[in-house]
Order: structure tokens, then sequence, then C-alpha cells
């Protein structure tokens, strides 16, 4: 009997030829294009033969991460062909995703040997974010699913993970759920793998950042007073001594930062501090980048050891890396360590915290306004835990405040005020940017988008009980059409109000998502009640159509704020900076996605379809990423600030407020006609 020839399976081929061929070589084209876009980067700020290392290193990290996939985990290095048994030796013992990690390097190495700065400054920063993403929005929890809370194991090189006497994570998520305290002891390995963890990260950064020049736009923090003060010092005798003393002090702060967190007694302390490291150096150096600040050097009367200490700590200094001061940051980071393990020495630490500060003014290296600053930014990311836990409430306040005002057959929401101001801010950002002469084609394309958003929200989500949801992709889909019809008649037009709506569109969603608090729409999936925020009110479409009243879900809405606003940020930088219209508009397509990409992972829509294991909006996230990269390398004239707002301008604005608050916050409640109403079929109540 002859055997049945078994058909070949194509598909790991495909997927890998896509990872390891196709994206790869769209990356470098991307890449390429960008370079010769006109867009104002910075210099390569490594030697060749560090980008060889990088090339070398994040190659040797993939193929030895694929290796133990293959050999420990009995599968394929592919989320689609994933391994059957979680590995956790060799690499995946001191990484959490070598292969992501490795990818990352590979792609600033080889940006380094091309020469590309578009490569390094934005090739290689948005591969780690499109990692990121697809570790929040898929890998992580199919991963949870296939190997439960194993999958939470602690790795040398990553995360502190608190661990209760040997205790599953999942137990200690029910601890810390019961408000115990999560307190297993930290051996010194682990104490030296987490202050490397929490500060390489900032020392890797500033490092690059210090050999580039100041943003053209940075303003001097320098007051006339502050300079006339230090000319005085400089000049008096008996000030020589405490210069000399200062310089000390400013020298340690660094190796006070390091030894610091050595002393904390326990995994959970750990944690803390490297958060908190994390968020001071992500908010430090996005106030340094998007809103500059200069504090220049000044010349100190210095001599012998201080003098040689100055020059020390010059060499890797940057004017423009003022404000926040991270001397201010590791400092007070530093002292509430030491705090915590030796209490009865509290006045000692915050002593040297006050020295630091005086150490940064005197020897000229920081503003006044730099140390403050720096003070706040560290106190706030050490209380990290309770300032989110305030806005969660404060979101939680919001989303159970649905009330209306019914006039005859109309209700007016109260959430009317968000959408309106949310329109409203977008519109006047847009017309701030792009002056009087094209309030006529903002306005066509904003009226074309608002009713995209309502068609495509009835199309993929309205039913008896919803007649009329809006949907983001509606509007988006909507802009981009009416965008690219001007294009077509003229191209500088349609580029430009292109560049402006991406521009204002993530502060305008920020406010908007306020909106979506009190409707209950965008909300978030169940989780624990530590993390979570609960919806009592009826009328709120996470109890009228979830049905998860008085559940605890994810703050959905609250995430997709502040990401917002840090795509906001970053958009602002690039038109401030004279990028193409065509690179704003497409970054805003490319970070956008991959901000709903993760986000989506955490919804908890009962209306939102699936296919593939992944949500539709994910699905149309990808799409949107990759036609961003095309947008972005499309040849077109670099943005300037009109600076300019008529009374044209905020009219037309006051126009979009009411049109917005109008469709998206006003209703027919009794009405069984399509459209009419904004929450559930009362007609039938």
């Amino acid at each position: 009997m002859a055997m049945k020839k078994r058909k070949p399976n194509w598909g790991p081929w495909a997927y890998g030829a896509l990872f390891t061929v196709v994206l790869p070589l769209l990356l470098a084209g991307w890449a390429w294009r960008l370079d010769g876009s006109g867009l104002a980067l910075w210099p390569l700020p490594l030697p060749a033969w560090m980008g060889a290392l990088l090339t070398a290193v994040g190659l040797g990290l993939m193929a030895a991460a694929m290796r133990d996939l293959w050999l420990l985990g009995h599968g394929l290095p592919m989320n689609a062909f994933p391994p059957k048994k979680l590995v956790r030796q060799s690499c995946y013992a001191w990484l959490r995703h070598p292969i992501y990690v490795g990818f990352v390097c590979c792609v600033a190495g080889v940006a380094v040997l091309a020469g590309s700065r578009a490569g390094f400054w934005m090739a290689a920063p948005l591969s780690a974010l499109a990692c990121a993403a697809l570790v929040v929005g898929y890998e992580a929890p199919d991963m949870r699913q296939r190997f439960g809370a194993q999958v939470q194991r602690p790795v040398w090189l990553g995360l502190p993970v608190p661990d209760v006497a040997g205790a599953s994570v999942a137990a200690n998520k029910q601890h810390a759920a019961n408000g115990k305290t999560v307190a297993s002891s930290a051996s010194a390995a682990r104490r030296v793998a987490a202050t490397a963890v929490a500060l390489l990260p900032w020392a890797c950064l500033y490092v690059l950042l210090a050999q580039m020049p100041a943003p053209a736009d940075a303003w001097s923090l320098r007051m006339p007073w502050e300079l006339e003060g230090y000319h005085y010092l400089t000049q008096a005798e008996w000030a020589v001594h405490g210069m000399h003393v200062a310089v000390s002090v400013y020298s340690a702060t660094y190796l006070l930062a390091v030894v610091a967190p050595l002393c904390l007694p326990t995994m959970q302390a750990l944690r803390r501090y490297t958060i908190s490291a994390w968020l001071a150096t992500a908010a430090g150096f996005a106030c340094m980048l998007l809103w500059p600040a200069r504090a220049e050097l000044l010349p100190g009367a210095h001599t012998g050891l201080a003098a040689g200490l100055m020059q020390m700590n010059r060499a890797w200094d940057a004017d423009w890396l003022a404000c926040p001061s991270f001397h201010m940051v590791w400092a007070t980071l530093a002292a509430l360590c030491l705090q915590m393990r030796f209490a009865r020495w509290s006045g000692l630490w915050w002593a040297l915290v006050v020295a630091t500060g005086l150490s940064c003014v005197l020897v000229g290296a920081h503003a006044v306004l730099d140390i403050p600053a720096g003070v706040m930014l560290a106190l706030a990311c050490w209380h990290h835990q309770a300032v989110w836990a305030a806005l969660v409430r404060g979101c939680e306040r919001l989303a159970n405040a649905w009330c209306a005002v019914e006039i005859g057959p109309v209700r007016i929401i109260n959430h009317a005020i968000w959408s309106g101001l949310a329109a409203g801010v977008g519109i006047l950002l847009a017309a701030w940017l792009l002056g009087p002469q094209l309030l006529a084609p903002m306005a066509a394309v904003f009226v074309v988008a608002i009713f995209a958003a309502g068609a495509w929200g009835y199309w993929l989500e309205g039913s008896s009980a919803l007649s009329r949801p809006f949907g983001y992709y509606g509007f988006l889909f909507g802009a981009a059409a009416a965008s690219i019809a001007l294009a077509i008649y003229d191209w500088a037009i349609g580029s430009a109000v292109m560049a402006a709506f991406a521009a204002a569109a993530p502060l305008a969603q920020a406010i908007g998502r306020l909106r979506c608090l009190v409707q209950g729409c965008c909300h978030g999936r169940p989780v624990f009640a530590a993390l979570g925020l609960c919806v009592h009110h009826p009328r709120s479409r996470v109890a009228a159509l979830s049905h998860l009243r008085g559940v605890p879900i994810h703050p959905t809405q609250l995430y997709s704020i502040v990401g917002n606003l840090l795509i906001f940020a970053v958009l602002w930088r690039m038109w401030m900076t004279h990028a193409p219209a065509t690179c704003i508009a497409g970054v805003y397509l490319m970070l956008s996605s991959l901000a709903r990409f993760a986000e989506e992972q955490y919804r908890g829509e009962v209306q939102t379809r699936k296919l593939g294991g992944l949500a539709l909006y994910q699905w149309l996230a990808v799409g949107v990423f990759v036609a961003g990269m095309g947008v972005s390398v499309w040849p077109s004239a670099a943005m300037h600030a009109a600076a300019q707002l008529t009374g044209a301008g905020v009219g037309l604005a006051v126009a979009a407020a009411g049109m917005a608050a109008f469709l998206m916050s006003v209703d027919f409640p009794r009405s069984r006609a399509r459209f009419s109403r904004l929450t559930v079929d009362e007609t039938q109540a």
C-alpha cells in the first residue's frame, strides 16, 4: 500500500520570511526615504565600530534566543507557531524578550553602519515601540493563557518581581488586591541587577543626547540676578573653599544614586525604585526634548582637584539637558531609598538633597528653576501609585456622573461639554498652526470626518440598543479621504491640512476621552479591584450594553489620555522643528496605531469583533501603521507655525464645538428612528 505523501507546511516559512526578510527590507527602505525627505534629525552619536558591535550583539542575542525556543521550548520562535514549553533558562533567565531586544539593537547598529540618521533616531525607536505594542497587545495575554502565572517569572535584567515566600505571581496579586504588603527579601545579586536596570537606560540616553546640539528653539532659564550672584561668588576669595566643597558634592551625586538602592531590603522596594527611575527617565527626557530649555554652563573659579572634577563632569554635560535636573532627581530618589532603610537618619538624607541642590547652582551647572523641577519630578515618580490611584478615582467619579436635561423630545447629555471642547480645541489649534487662509478646507475636512465617524460606528457597532455610535477609525478615514481629495486639487493645501489635523488630533482625542468616560464607551475589561474603576450608573454603556455594572474594569480611557498627550508632544516638536507635512501625518498614524493596538487588549466592549485571535481594531491598527510608513516618506513642504488666530478661526472652532456637541451628546430618547439614541433603547423600557 502506497504511503500518502505529506503536504509541505508553508506557514512557518512564510511567517519567518515576513519577519526576517520583508520587515527588515521595509524598515531599511523607509529609513532611506526619510533620510532624503528633508526631515531635520540629529547627527549619528556613535562611531561605526559601535554600530558593528550593536549589530553583532543583536544578531547573537536573537540567534541564541531562537535556539533556546527550538531546543528547550520545543517550538518555533513565532507567535503564530509558538513553543509548547515556557523557556526560563539561558537568554530567557536574563531578558524577558531577548529576540525583540536583539532586533532593536540590530536596527540601531545597521543604521549607524549605513550612516542613516532616520534609521537610528526614528526606525530604531519605532521598532522598540512596535515590539512593546506586540507584547502588550497580543503576546503577553497569549502566554498567560497558555502557561498561566508562571510567565511572570523574575529575570535578572527586568522589573523586579515580588515573591511572598515563593508563592506564585497570582497569589502575590491576590495579596496586593487584599491590601497586604508583599515583602520578600532581596538578595545582594538582585539589588545589583535592579540598580543596573533602573539606571542604565538613563545613563545611555544621557550620554547619547549630551553629544547632540541644543534644539534651535531652546530658551534660557537663567535669570539676570542669578548671573550677577554667580559672578560675585566666583570673585570672592571667601567663597573659593565653599566652591570646592560644592564641586565634591556635585560629583558625588551619581555615586550616591548607585549606592542608595543597594540598601533596599525587599523586592517590593526594588520594584518601586525601578519603576520610579524609569518614569523619571521618560518624563525628564520628554520635557527636555519637547519643551527644551537651556541653563548655560558657567565657568567657575575652580582650581586643583575641583577643576579636574568639573572638567570630568562637563565632558558629559550639555546645557540643554538641564530642566528638570537629573542631579536632583537621583539625589531625591536616593534620599527616599535611604529613608526607607534608615528612617532614623531622615534628616541627614534630606540635608544631602539640599546640599546637592546648592551644589548644582554654585558650580554653574544648573539654573535655580532646575532644582525644584527635579525634586518634584522625583517625588511624583516615587509616589506613582498614589498619583495613578488619584487619577483613576477621578475618572471613576466622572464615569458615574451621567446626567441629562430633556426639553420636549430632545435630551442634552452632560458629556456635551467634553465632545464640544474636544472638537473646539482641535480646530482652534489647527487654525493657529495653519493661519486664516486655510479655514475653509479645514472646515470641509472636519464635516466629512465627523459624519464618517457616525457612519462607521453605526456600520460596525449599531444595534437596536445603540443607534448612534461614533468610531475613531471612521473619523480618521473620513479626514484622510477629504485630505486626499484636497491634495488632488492642490497638493500643498491638502498635505498642510492633513498635517494640521494630525498634530491637533491627539490633544482633541485626549479631551474627547473624558466624554467616553461619561458615556461609558471605549471602556475596559474586568480587572482586580486595586487597578480598576467601577461604574454604577445604569445609563452608562458599561452597565447598559456590557453588563459590567459595579465590576472593576481597566480605566482604558485614562490609558488613552496619557498615550495621546505623549503623541501630541512628539508631533508638536516635529511641527516646531519644521518637519515635512506628510512626515507629521505619517508619524501620527504610526504612533496612534501602536497605542491603539496595545490599548485594545485591555478593552471590554462586547460589540467589538474578534478575528484570528485579534480584535478587529488591532487588525486596523496594523494596516494604519503600514499606511503611516508610506505617508511619512511622501514628498511635501516643511511646516511652519503661522501662530496667527483670527476671529474667523475662533468662529470656526465654536461652530465645530457646537456641531460635535449636538451629534455626540444630544439625542431623542423616545424615538425609534435611525440615529436617534446615544444610549439604550428606552422605547422598550
